[in-house]
């Protein structure tokens, strides 16, 4: 969807630099009355999926309050785990549902909150989840893109699903600094395949990860 959206934008913007060289002012007048008129729709359309999203969580958050989950649904599965709790679970969704957009310096406190953390902690995967689904509404998403009940902060398990979910065709890398097992991880994240990646490092492997995700998602916002 992103990449269609792409595709429209270039097409507005030839069809809007034609119309500044035409030579009858009347089509030319139509021509971009048209344009703002498709820029519209498309932004009418998106933000419709968004809120369809929205809706989506709140009602699933509702089903697993009331325990109305199917057995062996995926909603199911999702809070069946060891050590699940689905009203935890169901009281983060609906605060997903109502979260509002996120900003650079939003992510930079975020990048800031978890380079001093000496570990993981629920305020920061309170603010990576924003991060997840302020990026997932941006694009088509549905039932599969809702994160399960984890700590992306202390599991890197659950970090590495945040960063693959967000990357589609991206890359992550993680290691360490030296020879020693015990010196501090390292990791980088590029979006696309092709993007360069400064090397994040922090107090545990999963922030270290989200990191170096954080970094560069404020990198790819700042080029755009």
């Amino acid at each position: 969807m992103t990449d269609q959206k792409s595709s429209l934008d270039d097409l507005l913007a030839k069809a809007r630099n034609a119309a500044q060289t035409m030579g009858d002012q009347q089509a030319a007048a139509l021509l971009l009355e048209i344009c703002s008129a498709a820029s519209a729709l498309v932004a009418e359309q998106a933000e419709m999926r968004k809120e369809a999203f929205r809706d989506g969580i709140r009602g699933a958050a509702k089903v697993i309050r009331n325990r109305q989950a199917a057995p062996g649904s995926a909603l199911s599965e999702l809070f069946t785990g060891e050590g699940s709790n689905p009203d935890i679970f169901a009281d983060e969704l609906s605060g997903i549902a109502g979260s509002t957009a996120v900003t650079v310096n939003d992510l930079r406190k975020l990048r800031q909150k978890i380079n001093t953390a000496p570990e993981g902690n629920d305020d920061i995967d309170n603010d990576i989840r924003r991060v997840y689904y302020a990026v997932m509404t941006d694009r088509s998403p549905t039932s599969a893109d809702i994160l399960p009940p984890g700590s992306p902060s202390r599991s890197l398990d659950a970090a590495a699903f945040v960063v693959e979910k967000l990357l589609r065709e991206g890359w992550w890398t993680l290691g360490n600094s030296g020879v020693d097992a015990s010196d501090k991880p390292v990791g980088k994240v590029g979006l696309t395949p092709t993007q360069s990646s400064k090397p994040q490092t922090a107090a545990t492997t999963p922030l270290t990860l989200l990191s170096a995700l954080v970094l560069t998602l404020i990198e790819s916002s700042k080029s755009r």
